[in-house]
């Protein structure tokens, strides 16, 4: 099975599966009922519908080359499994060490996995000016909380 078409297959069931989770939420306790309901409903029926799509076309493409189904290669399944293994890391760190040094962290890791050490120097830039970019919008504008450094800043 190729990687897109396993991702597509991976998109479509968990917006299945957020989409039974977000039905199953409760009932908020005054307001309109469903209120908590409505952006998870929404951001799963988009899940479903883009996953599905992009399983179609996937299917439909493999059809018409008469391509059969290439297994992943090693690297490829390595990639999976280092870039879910610093998910994990980030989420033990995101809370020690802040949202922006965290960020920087994964996001670093993250290139590093991809393509390797050839493109450190822009990795970082990227990786820097992104989570601060993040920290404004998300800390500063919108007023979402966000974990500091222990340093106190950012």
């Amino acid at each position: 099975m190729s990687l897109s078409l396993l991702t597509s297959l991976f998109i479509t069931v968990l917006g299945l599966v957020y989409a039974f989770a977000a039905f199953t939420l409760p009932q908020a306790a005054f307001g309109r009922p469903h209120e908590p309901k409505i952006f998870p409903a929404i951001l799963a029926c988009f899940l479903i519908a883009f996953g599905a799509a992009q399983l179609v076309q996937e299917i439909r493409a493999r059809r018409a080359s008469g391509q059969s189904d290439a297994a992943f290669s090693r690297k490829s399944a390595a990639q999976i499994v280092a870039t879910i293994a610093n998910c994990l890391l980030y989420a033990l760190v995101f809370e020690r060490i802040g949202f922006v040094f965290s960020t920087i962290l994964f996001l670093m890791i993250e290139f590093v996995i991809f393509d390797s050490w050839r493109v450190w120097k822009k990795g970082i830039i990227i990786s820097v000016v992104f989570a601060m970019i993040m920290y404004l919008v998300f800390g500063l504008l919108l007023g979402i909380v966000l974990p500091r450094s222990p340093l106190g800043f950012v």
